[in-house]
């Protein structure tokens, strides 16, 4: 097949793009940052998904729509271009594929829909309750991607990714915050008493995930992508300390009046994967040997 997936230069984007390759199909990717390697069946398309891109997906059999200004940190400080680019630069991938004759499609949503959850584990039907722009802009995105199945017979699944994390992530993010704290011996700071949980998903079972939601899911449904075995944020703290042998104490920190992430803080997120065990997927790589394959891979390269 050929596949087009949008933000294949991206953390999980261009993983999911070697999966793709791996399985033997053509991939054109459309990100505005340049990918990080090459391949005979690769093409790189430097375009922002707000550009003019129907020719560019026209001959495609599917497209892989994972472009997004990401993080919730982020949409704090750029709401705007967060809506544009997050929703208005879906609904741009959508109406192109349609106009270029491309039915089936994957829509890399996000678990920040469902906010604070009213029932543990969170099914896909469960209540959606975002509190940050990032979450809003996803589920907005996920409603005109139904809207485009319902009035175009399009196939659009949604798969909703819970706490990814790996080799390759942006430094930004908690798992590799923290290792960088461990490996300097500097202060670890977690948020409020700790007790958060969350479901870290390792970004190679990710992109498994994504491939068995292509191929056997049902059309136009949402899938949960995660691992369902909750960790606290004070357990991956000790844990990355442990692992990197490292001297770092671990403080626990206030969440400060300068900032809004109390009010944005996610108590507990659990993800029910009932209809992924359906399909044949669980996830392989529990968070300890996920950090420990980071550690590696940094000491390899170090």
């Amino acid at each position: 097949m050929e596949i087009m997936v949008t933000g294949g230069s991206g953390f999980i984007g261009h993983i999911l793009a070697r999966h793709l390759l791996d399985e033997g199909n053509k991939v054109k990717v459309i990100d505005v940052n340049p990918i990080k390697f090459t391949h005979p069946n690769l093409e790189f398309v430097r375009k922002s998904i707000l550009d003019n891109i129907t020719k560019d997906i026209k001959g495609c059999d599917a497209v892989f729509h994972f472009a997004a200004l990401l993080g919730v940190a982020n949409s704090d400080k750029r709401p705007l271009d967060t809506m544009k680019i997050n929703l208005e630069g879906s609904v741009n991938v959508f109406k192109s594929a349609i106009d270029a004759g491309v039915r089936r499609m994957i829509y890399s949503s996000s678990s920040e829909v469902y906010g604070e959850p009213r029932e543990l584990p969170i099914k896909e039907e469960s209540v959606k309750g975002p509190v940050s722009t990032y979450g809003v802009s996803k589920l907005a995105a996920e409603i005109y991607a139904k809207a485009y199945s319902q009035e175009f017979g399009a196939d659009i699944r949604v798969v909703r990714f819970f706490n990814v994390y790996g080799i390759g992530q942006e430094p930004n993010w908690v798992v590799p915050i923290f290792i960088g704290k461990a490996l300097r011996n500097e202060q670890i700071e977690v948020f409020g008493n700790g007790t958060q949980t969350r479901c870290f998903t390792y970004v190679e079972d990710i992109a498994d995930g994504v491939l068995k939601v292509f191929e056997k899911g049902k059309q136009g449904e949402a899938y949960n992508i995660g691992n369902n075995n909750p960790t606290t944020i004070l357990e991956l703290a000790n844990l990355i300390k442990e692992l990197a042998k490292s001297k770092s104490e671990i403080k626990k920190a206030g969440f400060g009046k300068e900032t809004r992430l109390k009010e944005r803080e996610i108590e507990y997120r659990i993800p029910d994967i009932s209809k992924m065990k359906e399909l044949g997927w669980r996830p392989r790589t529990m968070v300890k040997e996920g950090i420990k394959k980071i550690l590696e891979n940094m000491k390899k390269n170090h």
